[in-house]
């Protein structure tokens, strides 16, 4: 199937997202002078915004592209809460996947941010990160398996504030495997361990270098600790996040057919301009789920994802990618490639 297609099938697919929910709020404003009590900038406020941070940002990107999503994570009984579900709501996913506990602090970022300079001031957190328990854990581990019923995909967005836990990924991993669907899971932890059971990790760099327990080395490290932790977990595959030298897939083969056991796959980035990196690893880990729920096989997935993290660096702030501006981007890709072979261009219709 071509990746056009893949893209117009969005609609009809639905990935299930298990993950931390954050709440990310903008205070912009302008700094004119020193305080007076203390030697910091004093910043006037002019503006303030919301938006759906952590999982809710990886939920942000998939209804960009038209997937159906359903949720599960947990909020405390409290105003980010509310704000949290408004938002999801604004996105059309409903929050009857969410665990609500009154013993616990929704997580809430607030970033000050100078509009002169274009940047943060500094920043408050407010949040309970400690690993979910008893009666929210159970709650938690059987929405996942209830939910995953009506899933193509299950993506585990994992921001290490508390809602992943061993519990809850095994369950979301033992899901995936009754449904004959991929989980694929976004890692923060240092403990490898925690993601035995997962299909597909996507890291990137630096947190498959704290996976591993190695500093990053070049090219040939990158290839031992993808083979590595591949062979630890009993990964499918592995999609490797890298910046300005895009992705590197790496896929688990038999070592009767290909000797190393890994097909890799390096993909270079497309992005032309970068002018802030904030979200991109949850805009391409979204794409690659909606790509895989769609029918594209990993390979044609994570050249997708690709196209979607260079369309969002090339944005300012949280941002997402939609199916026009990666539908364009395909078509441009599609007529360089004739023009460098010497092919007449051909218009797409339809």
């Amino acid at each position: 199937m071509h990746a056009h297609n893949w893209l117009e099938a969005f609609s009809s697919c639905r990935v299930l997202v298990v993950g931390d929910l954050m709440l990310d709020e903008y205070c912009g404003g302008h700094i004119e002078r020193i305080s007076p009590e203390a030697p910091v900038p004093i910043l006037n406020l002019v503006s303030r915004e919301s938006t759906l941070g952590g999982a809710g940002n990886v939920v942000k990107n998939l209804r960009g592209l038209n997937v159906q999503v359903t949720v599960v994570g947990v909020l405390g009984e409290d105003e980010t809460a509310e704000e949290v579900l408004e938002l999801l709501g604004a996105q059309g996913v409903d929050g009857n996947g969410i665990v609500r506990d009154a013993q616990r602090r929704s997580t809430r970022k607030v970033r000050f941010v100078s509009l002169e300079h274009g940047q943060q001031v500094f920043r408050v957190d407010e949040e309970s990160a400690h690993a979910v328990l008893g009666k929210t854990e159970r709650e938690i581990s059987t929405l996942v398996r209830e939910k995953a019923a009506s899933a193509q995909v299950i993506l585990c967005s994992d921001y290490l504030k508390g809602v992943l836990t061993e519990a809850v990924l095994k369950a979301a991993f033992a899901a995936g495997r009754e449904r004959g669907i991929p989980v694929i899971v976004s890692p923060k932890d240092t403990n490898p361990q925690k993601y035995e059971g997962a299909s597909i990790l996507m890291p990137n760099v630096k947190e498959l270098s704290r996976l591993v327990g190695t500093p990053a080395d070049g090219n040939g490290w990158l290839m031992e600790s993808a083979r590595e932790l591949t062979r630890w977990l009993g990964l499918e595959a592995l999609l490797v996040t890298r910046g300005s030298e895009g992705m590197s897939l790496f896929e688990a083969t038999d070592p009767q057919v290909n000797g190393s056991g890994l097909r890799r796959v390096d993909i270079p980035t497309v992005a032309r301009n970068v002018y802030d990196v904030t979200g991109a690893g949850d805009t391409a880990i979204g794409a690659f789920a909606a790509a895989l729920a769609a029918g594209a096989d990993r390979e044609s997935a994570a050249q997708l994802a690709n196209v979607a993290a260079g369309i969002v660096v090339g944005k300012h702030g949280t941002a997402t990618a939609k199916i026009e501006e990666i539908q364009d981007h395909l078509i441009e890709q599609e007529l360089q490639a004739r023009r460098t072979a010497g092919i007449s261009p051909v218009v797409r219709t339809g």
